[in-house]
C-alpha cells in the first residue's frame, strides 16, 4: 500500500472521529479537528457519504478515499463558492482507491468532498452496495515550482508531489530534442511528459513511450525560441525521477522505402512504436535493387538476411532493440508476409535465410518482394540489415516460407465455331 498509518496519524484520527453521516447525506464539518493529516471514518449506504473542510490559503490538501471493506470508492470534490467540481477520481490511489488534491489557493477555499461506490449509478432495487472507508487528509504548505534551466547533456532529478517540475530549454529550429522521464525502481511515479512553446501550447506530449512506464519525447523544434518541459505524474502518481536530456544528435530523416542489393549492408534506426518520432518510423522496407533481382532472375537466389542491433543500448531514450524481420509481397490489400524470423542468430539479433529462386519465374512478384524491418514487442534502436549469398543455418526452425502462387494466365480467347 502505497500510503501506511502511523500510530500518530490514528491517535490524531480517533480523536477527531464524527458522527456518521446520516442517510440524507448531511455534511459533516471537519474543519474542528486541526491537523496536518488527518483520518475520520465513514460509509457509503443509501447515500454517499459528504464532507466540508477547509484548505487554507497557500497550501494543498491530498485527499485519499481507502476502503476498508468491499467498497470500489470514487470521489468528488466541489468548490462550495462556486458550486463548480474541481477534480473527481476513482482509482488514483493505491488499488482501487481514490486520491485527488486540490490546492487552497492564495485566499483559502472551502470544499465539499463526496464518497460514493461505483457501482451506485446501476445497482438494483433491493440490491445493497457501498461499505466502510477511511477519509485521510493531508495538508502542507504549497509554493509556486521553480524552473529549472536544462539543455543537451543535462540530468536532473526531482520529486512529484501533486505538482509538475518545470524546466526551460532554449530550442533551435530544426534540431532534434530526446527527453526521457524516468522513475527508479523504488519509485511509485508514473511518470508523464509535456513539452511547451512560448506561447503555453502544448507540442509534444508522452506517457509511456519509454522502458516500461517511462515517459520519452523525441521533437525537431519548428521554431526558435524557449520551450518549457512539465515533468509530472499520470493520474495522481507521486515520486521520484531522473529527467535527461540526450546529447544532441543530428536530425536525419529515414525513408520508409529504400532500395538493397545483394552483398550489400543497409544501416536505419527506428522509433519504439510508443513515441511519436517525426525523423524514424517503427517499421522500414526495402526493395531489391535491380542487380539483385537481374541475379536471382539468373538462378541464383539462395541468400541470408540478417537484421542485427548496433550502437549503445540506452534504454532511457528507447534504446534496446529487438531486431525483427519479415519478407513479404506488397499488395492491394496489404502486407502479406511469407516468411518471418526474431531470434534466428542465436542471440536477439535475426537471421533468416531463403531461396528466393523460387520466383525466378515470376518478375513480376520479385518486384513486388519487400524486407521489413521493425523491432519486436514495439523496441526501437539502431540497426544493419544485409543480404549475403547462400542460405545459413539457423539457430531456431525457420517460419514455413509459402511459396506465392503463381500469376494469373489469361487464357487466349476461343475460336469461333466452325459452320
Amino acid at each position: 500500500m502505497r500510503f501506511g498509518f502511523h500510530k500518530a496519524a490514528l491517535m490524531i484520527g480517533a480523536a477527531a472521529l464524527l458522527t456518521p453521516v446520516a442517510a440524507a447525506a448531511q455534511a459533516r464539518d471537519l474543519d474542528s479537528a486541526q491537523s496536518d493529516v488527518r483520518v475520520f471514518q465513514g460509509n457509503v449506504d443509501s447515500a454517499e457519504a459528504v464532507f466540508e473542510v477547509s484548505i487554507p490559503a497557500n497550501s494543498i490538501m491530498t485527499i485519499d478515499v481507502m476502503t476498508t471493506s468491499d467498497l470500489d470508492p470514487i470521489v468528488s470534490v466541489t468548490d462550495l463558492a462556486s458550486g463548480e467540481v474541481i477534480a473527481e477520481d476513482d482509482d488514483g490511489g493505491d488499488g482501487l482507491n481514490s486520491r485527488v488534491r486540490i490546492r487552497g489557493e492564495e485566499n483559502g477555499r472551502r470544499i465539499s468532498i463526496a464518497v460514493n461506490s461505483f457501482d451506485a449509478d446501476w445497482v438494483g432495487e433491493g440490491e445493497s452496495y457501498g461499505g466502510s472507508f477511511d477519509l485521510r487528509l493531508e495538508t502542507r504548505a504549497w509554493s509556486p515550482p521553480v524552473t529549472r534551466t536544462v539543455t543537451y547533456g543535462s540530468r536532473e532529478t526531482g520529486t512529484v508531489d501533486g505538482e509538475p517540475n518545470l524546466f526551460e530549454m532554449v530550442g533551435v529550429a530544426g534540431e532534434r530534442v530526446e527527453i526521457s522521464l524516468v522513475a527508479p525502481e523504488e519509485s511509485f511515479l508514473d511518470p508523464l511528459l509535456e513539452m511547451r512553446d512560448a506561447s503555453g501550447e502544448i507540442v509534444a506530449y508522452n506517457d509511456d513511450g519509454g522502458n516500461g512506464l517511462n515517459s520519452l519525447i523525441t521533437h525537431v523544434f519548428e521554431a526558435d525560441g524557449t520551450y518549457t518541459i512539465a515533468a509530472t505524474g499520470y493520474g495522481e502518481s507521486t515520486g521520484d525521477f531522473v529527467l535527461r536530456i540526450r546529447e544532441r544528435r543530428e536530425a536525419v530523416a529515414q525513408l520508409p522505402l529504400q532500395v538493397i542489393g545483394i552483398e550489400d549492408q543497409a544501416s536505419g534506426e527506428l522509433a519504439s512504436m510508443y513515441v511519436e518520432d517525426e525523423l524514424r518510423p517503427t517499421t522500414i522496407s526495402y526493395q531489391l535493387s535491380e542487380e539483385a533481382m537481374a541475379t536471382i532472375l539468373g538462378g541464383d537466389g539462395d541468400v541470408t538476411i540478417r537484421m542485427n542491433a548496433v550502437g549503445e543500448t540506452d534504454e532511457d531514450f528507447g534504446g534496446g532493440l529487438d531486431p525483427y524481420v519479415d519478407v513479404g509481397f506488397d499488395t492491394p490489400l496489404g502486407f502479406a508476409v511469407v516468411a518471418a524470423d526474431d531470434d534466428g542468430s542465436g542471440t536477439l539479433d535475426s537471421m533468416l535465410p531463403l531461396d528466393l529462386g523460387l520466383l525466378a519465374d515470376t518478375p513480376e512478384l520479385l518486384s513486388m518482394l519487400r524486407i521489413r524491418v521493425q523491432g519486436f514487442g514495439g523496441s526501437g534502436g539502431a540497426y544493419t540489415l544485409e543480404i549475403t549469398e547462400g542460405m545459413e543455418a539457423r539457430a531456431e526452425p525457420l517460419v514455413d516460407f509459402a511459396v506465392p502462387p503463381p500469376p494469373i494466365q489469361i487464357a487466349p480467347p476461343a475460336p469461333p465455331p466452325s459452320e
